[in-house]
């Protein structure tokens, strides 16, 4: 249990197994690291972002620290998954059924909850929302592996852009799609550069779609102000 404890366990182990000596790996100290500033930047921005409302600006949350303490919550399970989706594309190049799938029906509850408990919409208008919202990612990259076979995009990524898209709304979705293929642009080219991947090389997109969508999710709304 002792070597267990995030960052603290590493740190004291020097990065090494205690019975057989090997190696831990970067990887588990970053996800450690990473994790814990991802749950402490959602406790601080949320709030900041359920005032200010995807959709219609709401006047005073003061009372309404229930619903904004069950959507911090019902995030936290999101974000749960979202990290172990982002850690198991990136050793594996996979997005498993048993991960997405579970997070398309809590991102789905969530968004119920922020668009019919904190937004105040209609059932009806909800239910749209959630149409548009599947269209920039789900959409595009639907049609993009339907026309590629499979090739240019993994089913797996056109399975998480559902529970994005019941996360984010459509303009959200653009931009996501927009920075996620900047990141993994920004990734890529210096390997194509230094030829340590070329153009036939499986790249995992799942890190950079749950990177981009972390970060609309979070600051979405400052980012609405600046563009629209």
């Amino acid at each position: 249990v002792i070597d267990l404890i995030p960052v603290l366990s590493y740190a004291s182990l020097r990065g090494k197994c205690r019975y057989c000596h090997r190696p831990i790996g970067r990887l588990a100290l970053g996800l450690e690291v990473g994790s814990g500033l991802a749950f402490l930047a959602s406790a601080l921005l949320l709030p900041s972002a359920l005032t200010q409302s995807w959709l219609t600006p709401v006047a005073s949350f003061s009372s309404l620290t229930v619903m904004t303490s069950l959507v911090i919550g019902v995030w936290f399970i999101c974000l749960t998954l979202m990290i172990a989706l982002f850690v198991y594309d990136l050793q594996w190049h996979l997005l498993p059924n048993k991960l997405v799938f579970p997070l398309i029906g809590v991102s789905l509850i969530l968004s119920a909850i922020i668009s019919l408990g904190v937004n105040h919409l209609t059932v009806g208008q909800w239910l749209i929302e959630v149409v548009l919202g599947l269209v920039p990612i789900t959409g595009v990259y639907g049609v993009m592996y339907v026309l590629s076979k499979g090739k240019w995009i993994g089913l797996g990524d056109v399975k998480l852009g559902i529970a994005i898209g019941f996360l984010i709304p459509w303009w959200g979705g653009i931009v996501v799609l927009f920075l996620s293929n900047l990141l993994g642009s920004l990734v890529a080219i210096p390997k194509l550069i230094d030829h340590k991947v070329n153009g036939s090389t499986q790249i995992p997109f799942g890190p950079y779609l749950i990177t981009a969508t972390f970060v609309v999710f979070l600051l979405g709304w400052v980012i609405k102000l600046l563009v629209l």
